[in-house]
């Protein structure tokens, strides 16, 4: 809708307004009119029927007092505004008024006679005789108010239309001057940064002549630097947004597009809080005010919403946009950085540092059981076990009869309680190996080593040694030693393995940090998809061991030529305390 049409339909509206509050006061004074006229011409009409009924009655002795009055009736006719109808003392009408002549056949609409009628309340004059009721009759003052009312009305409609044509006519010739401004401001929108609009006699339209003007001059000296800065911030890897200082959004670079998923053609122009969440307006208009003091914020993560609706986190810079020649403040610039992949990244990282401490907390506990359980069995079923191969020994010692039944029993029993021990000591051996406590870890591995070519003559088994060896705890001693343990054990009993190498090496950096480097091969029969879950404890309680200690494990494997393990682990070296 045009300004012409909005300033013709608010002349309207006020003459609308103005017509209903006239009209009103119109329709209120006349009906307020039309009231008194109706009291006063009853009242009038009471009074003299009362007045000619008592002044005649001593005159009318031995004439009808009712035909007489109904002959004086008749020829007073209507009185004013008022119907009348005399009745007998039986409630016969004898006489009633005749219709009023004025305005005959022609009555005022309904709704308008409800409004304007005072409500015609009859009276009743009593006589000795009879009585006679007079009706107040408002219809013709209603009717004349109507037609008064119609006058004024057509009156004020031809006004209201005279008024809104001339105005138009005005309006059209005085806006004229806008149709050169608009088609200025097209050929500006196009990119025609030549345009110059003329001097109007107007003073309004010259203040806007003036202002285009030199809007378009600035806006050409503004879009040849925004070019240059543009080529930059187009091709930074960073969200780079432009702020007014309204908070609306006037420039977008292609990394904010990718980053919140709004085109440019979306996000200008509207508020920058379009992509702030709502639990976050707080604080963005609180650092928006202390970058509006000048002061640059650097690196403060917050939160943002996509078009998605998604939430994203990001790092935000805002820094204030000043106009160098005048030194004003213009707007805020803001550069958005994507926390997601960092955050997570961050996230998981200290969740698997978390699994690495519990995982090394159960470790070193499940090492201090089996050390525990170690002792027990070595001191008490040990010494038990030793007992009775004592007694044993004694009774069979006591038989000078070789062949009695209870020599043979006492030497069963020694046998018996030998085999025991030996069994109870290869526990031991699997829950706590001594040599760790008493040797240190490169005796333990070789004794290890030793167990296993005892074990299966057949086996090839070489050890190797590199590095200095034996400065760890006792907690990186067991996990080497486990990890070795299990690897041997899946070569002699799953690969079927003639041949196997171990090769422990260990390098100490100058930050303090030691690697160790476990290396076992075999020429087994390799890892398939159903070994691979057979031994799938074994390898994951490997993992989780050299895992705890910042480390990994590589597994290299094919069917037939063999498998290769090779554990990295990482550990803090103190020469005083040997703590990990």
């Amino acid at each position: 809708m045009g300004i012409r049409f909005r300033v013709n339909a608010a002349i309207s509206f006020i003459a609308v307004i103005f017509l209903l509050v006239t009209s009103f006061i119109l329709i209120d004074d006349r009906r307020k009119s039309i009231k008194e006229e109706i009291e006063a011409g009853t009242k009038v009409t009471v009074q003299l029927l009362e007045s000619v009924a008592l002044s005649r009655r001593p005159f009318l002795d031995g004439v009808d007092p009712v035909e007489a009055l109904a002959g004086f009736l008749r020829r007073a006719g209507r009185v004013r505004a008022n119907e009348i109808r005399l009745y007998d003392q039986s409630d016969t009408l004898v006489y009633e008024s005749p219709p009023s002549v004025y305005k005959q056949g022609r009555w005022a609409p309904e709704w308008f006679s409800r409004l304007m009628s005072p409500g015609d309340r009859e009276f009743q004059l009593n006589m000795p005789f009879g009585y006679i009721v007079i009706t107040p009759d408002s219809s013709r003052s209603v009717l004349d108010a109507w037609d008064e009312l119609r006058r004024f009305g057509l009156i004020l409609i031809i006004f209201f239309v005279s008024l809104n044509l001339a105005i138009f006519g005005l309006l059209g010739r005085a806006m004229r001057p806008l149709k050169g401004i608009l088609s200025a401001m097209s050929l500006l929108e196009k990119g025609d940064l030549s345009i110059r609009l003329p001097d109007y006699k107007l003073p309004e339209f010259a203040a806007i002549g003036h202002t285009f003007n030199r809007m378009t001059t600035n806006l050409h000296d503004a879009l040849a630097q925004n070019a240059r800065l543009a080529l930059v911030a187009q091709q930074s890897s960073d969200a780079i947004l432009i702020c007014d200082l309204e908070g609306n959004v006037s420039f977008w670079n292609p990394s904010a597009e990718r980053l919140f998923g709004f085109t440019s053609s979306e996000i200008l122009g509207q508020s920058i809080q379009t992509i702030v969440p709502d639990e976050g307006l707080g604080l963005h208009d609180s650092m928006r005010d202390r970058v509006s003091q000048s002061r640059i914020i650097e690196h403060y993560e917050c939160q943002r919403l996509k078009k998605s609706g998604a939430i994203v986190d990001v790092e935000v810079s805002m820094a204030p946009l000043v106009d160098p020649d005048t030194d004003q403040l213009v707007g805020q610039i803001s550069v958005l950085r994507d926390m997601t992949d960092y955050k997570s990244r961050i996230s998981a990282e200290m969740q698997l540092q978390q699994n690495k401490r519990l995982t090394q907390l159960i470790q070193e506990k499940l090492e201090e059981e089996r050390k525990s359980i170690a002792r027990e069995l070595h001191d008490e079923m040990g010494q038990n076990l030793t007992a009775i191969k004592t007694i044993g020994t004694a009774i069979a010692n006591r038989e000078p009869d070789e062949q009695s039944i209870t020599r043979q029993n006492a030497l069963t029993i020694v046998d018996v309680t030998s085999r025991i021990y030996d069994m109870v000591h290869s526990i031991i051996r699997e829950l706590r190996p001594s040599a760790l406590d008493h040797l240190g870890l490169a005796d333990a591995i070789t004794d290890l080593c030793d167990q296993h070519r005892r074990a299966n003559p057949e086996l090839d088994l070489q050890l190797d040694f590199e590095g200095e060896v034996n400065r760890y705890d006792e907690y990186v001693n067991i996990t080497v030693y486990r990890v070795i343990q299990e690897c041997l054990t899946n070569a002699a009993k799953h690969a079927v393995a003639s041949k196997v190498s171990v090769f422990v090496s260990t390098n100490v950096k100058e930050s303090g940090i030691a690697q160790i480097m476990i290396r076992v091969q075999d020429d087994g029969q390799g890892l398939d998809a159903n070994a691979s879950e057979s031994r799938r404890f074994g390898l994951l309680g490997m993992r989780e061991r050299v895992q705890a200690f910042n480390g990994d494990i590589k597994i290299e494997s094919n069917m037939g030529s063999g498998t290769l393990i090779i554990a990295d682990m990482e550990v803090v070296i103190d020469d005083a305390k040997h703590d990990v």
